[in-house]
């Protein structure tokens, strides 16, 4: 007669713990970098805020790298900062916290650049992106991707289900504006959901290492 096999039960994992110190911190300056260059654009001192938004036209063919940084930062006002400033700050919070600073802010700083680059070339030269919204999403899809992939205390098809109602509630819009771009919202998941799955790639050892597990002979 064979013996029945045992149940193994994940009873903690790299998410149990609280998040690092200095998370606080880390998220309270990338909301002071937010603001500060959206209020030195806002004050248009020597003409700087018509540097800082980037175009297509600017970026590739003037060669204005510059703004594919520029432009994540700067927001057209004081509604459009604040609607990003929870997104930055929460992710940021999470993102610092259990992965440290390699994935906050300097991951997070390089995949928003390509998220950028990937937006502009698929509008007309002349149009002109400025926000952290792409950011947010990126952050957001990172975030899930490795929460998904990592608390396997529940069963998969719960964290699925729990990463599509943060989704649904959080991230999809409940009306549309011609002047928010939902496609750099969409290409930002994308590239947050791509980073995370390579950084699970290479990290997956260290990650699984941190389970502690208890088996159940029934």
């Amino acid at each position: 007669m064979n013996e029945p096999e045992p149940e193994v039960l994940v009873r903690e994992t790299y998410l149990s713990h609280k998040p690092a110190e200095g998370s606080g911190l880390a998220a309270a300056a990338g909301l002071l970098v937010l603001a500060g260059v959206s209020l030195l654009s806002w004050s248009d001192y020597s003409g700087i805020a018509r540097l800082l938004p980037a175009s297509g036209e600017q970026v590739f063919g003037q060669g204005q790298y510059w703004r594919l940084v520029t432009s994540m930062f700067v927001h057209a006002d004081l509604r459009h900062l604040l609607s990003n400033a929870p997104g930055v700050a929460g992710l940021g919070y999470l993102l610092y916290g259990y992965f440290g600073g390699r994935v906050y802010p300097c991951l997070m700083l390089a995949a928003g650049l390509a998220v950028t680059l990937v937006a502009l070339s698929t509008y007309p030269p002349h149009i002109s992106l400025l926000g952290a919204s792409g950011v947010v999403y990126q952050m957001a899809g990172f975030w899930l991707t490795l929460y998904v992939g990592l608390e396997r205390r529940h069963a998969p098809g719960r964290r699925l289900l729990r990463a599509a109602g943060f989704l649904l509630v959080v991230l999809v819009p409940t009306s549309f504006s011609p002047e928010i771009s939902y496609r750099t919202h969409a290409i930002g998941f994308g590239v947050g959901v791509l980073a995370a799955t390579l950084y699970f790639a290479v990290h997956k050892t260290r990650l699984r290492r941190a389970e502690v597990v208890e088996t159940d002979w029934e």
